[in-house]
């Protein structure tokens, strides 16, 4: 049995879509479950592109991480595959992605194999129960801004200072803590976190890097730390650009730079520029602005809410200001269950 004959074998049993396509996204091999999903469409067949079928960005920029791992020979937290969203030409299906290259990996170009699981009974872009979590998101960002800015420019005596701070930290973290309950039983019911990707940071930091890099936005990572956490890079990267330019909008002729860091809880990709900061008003338009290119045209506060992250805006004591997003860190990279 030749080589194509039995990977024919293999994958016809299979309920998922599985293509098979060559260095440049041509399909060579695909299997009875995506030709029921793809079959109808004259642009699904061998040496057909596979961006005639689905969204190219997500896959590339799925393809690019793994290329990027492999390249960077970091091998902390290997991952066989990266799991993504996308959609149909149409954006009438809705599919859960996995890609992953074949090998030989040496070549600069590589083939790669992608399955296609059609979530579109379950998925609904902009779910209600998500934005259910908007309300919570505003006193609770407005109150975590307002203790990064109490102790920056402390404005009262010592005694009152220090109580009113114990208050406003205790209580951003018990609403917080009830955000983040409520936000991970909504991931469960929505089946969400099964969309992401768990990346180590230190392959994250350097793929964000180096895309907002070439977008001429300088980087400053911390010290290197193997943390895991659970990403959509692609919705990750749309929200960062779509950030970075309305700051660039706003305010007009700054040099706006980038720092990435991490504390105990949380993954930080803090925008800095010199000038006034963002107000939580604004903050909130960004919330809901809806970006193009994402999957099912969806919100900034959707793909936030689907990685369980949030933005807001500080005033730092040195006339800059920081638009801050920060996605929650999962598990230690070296203490995989």
């Amino acid at each position: 049995m030749d080589h194509e004959a039995l990977l024919n074998t293999l994958l016809h049993e299979l309920k998922d879509g599985v293509l098979v396509c060559d260095p440049d996204a041509k399909i060579t091999l695909f299997n009875q479950a995506a030709e029921d999903l793809f079959g109808q469409s004259q642009s699904f067949g061998k040496g057909k592109s596979l961006y005639s079928l689905c969204f190219q960005p997500p896959v590339e920029h799925a393809l690019n991480l793994l290329n990027y791992q492999y390249e960077s020979n970091n091998q902390s937290l290997p991952f066989p595959y990266v799991q993504f969203m996308n959609a149909s030409r149409n954006q009438e299906q809705f599919f859960r992605c996995r890609v992953s290259f074949l090998p030989p990996l040496t070549a600069q170009k590589k083939s790669f194999v992608i399955i296609f699981e059609d979530i579109s009974a379950w998925h609904i872009p902009d779910n209600p129960l998500y934005m259910k979590i908007e309300e919570f998101r505003a006193p609770m960002t407005n109150l975590r801004a307002a203790v990064e800015n109490l102790t920056e420019y402390p404005e009262m005596s010592p005694v009152m200072h220090s109580a009113f701070e114990n208050v406003l930290v205790q209580e951003s973290i018990n609403l917080t803590e009830a955000f983040n309950a409520l936000a991970g039983s909504c991931r469960v019911i929505m089946q969400t976190q099964n969309l992401l990707t768990e990346l180590n940071s230190v392959v994250l930091f350097g793929y964000v890097a180096r895309h907002l890099q070439n977008k001429k936005i300088p980087v400053v990572v911390s010290p290197k730390q193997s943390i895991g956490t659970k990403v959509d890079i692609y919705g990750l990267l749309l929200v960062l650009d779509y950030l970075a330019s309305s700051i660039k909008h706003k305010q007009k002729g700054i040099g706006l730079s980038c720092e990435i860091h991490i504390d105990k809880q949380f993954i930080y990709f803090d925008f800095v520029w010199s000038g006034p900061f963002i107000p939580p008003a604004a903050v909130k338009k960004m919330l809901a602005k809806k970006l193009q290119h994402s999957i099912g045209a969806i919100t900034v506060a959707a793909i936030l809410n689907s990685m369980g992250g949030d933005i807001w805006s500080q005033q730092q004591k040195n006339a800059q200001s920081t638009l801050r997003l920060a996605l929650p860190i999962t598990i230690k990279a070296g203490n995989k269950p």
